[in-house]
């Protein structure tokens, strides 16, 4: 039996449930995909943040954006210089979603 016919046999099998991939799951998938595995320089994150790269630190430090450990290198007196640092994605968007101010707090 060729593969084909292999093939044909699993399409043809009525007892597996089948489930309807929309394009918007796709677009979830992928788009939690990226977040959880792209990582920014602070100098990126900044600027996708409108922000300097001294704050984009600072959140760093103060655990409002998470660092991936494993691109963190010990610069001067064993502190963490910031070429080697990573920002991620994750962390990105949590932070950019908390500072959105809702028009209802809005002031004129």
């Amino acid at each position: 039996m060729s593969r084909a016919d292999d093939a044909i046999k699993i399409k043809q099998n009525d007892d597996m449930p089948r489930t309807r991939i929309t394009l918007a799951d796709i677009r979830d998938v992928k788009r939690e995909h990226i977040l959880r595995n792209l990582l920014y320089t602070p100098q990126e994150a900044g600027e996708v943040l409108g922000k300097s790269v001294n704050t984009i630190l600072s959140l760093v430090r103060e655990g409002k954006l998470t660092a991936a450990d494993e691109y963190a290198r010990p610069g001067k007196n064993g502190l963490v210089g910031s070429s080697s640092l990573r920002i991620t994605a994750e962390s990105l968007e949590a932070y950019r979603l908390s500072i959105v101010v809702k028009p209802e707090k809005w002031t004129e």
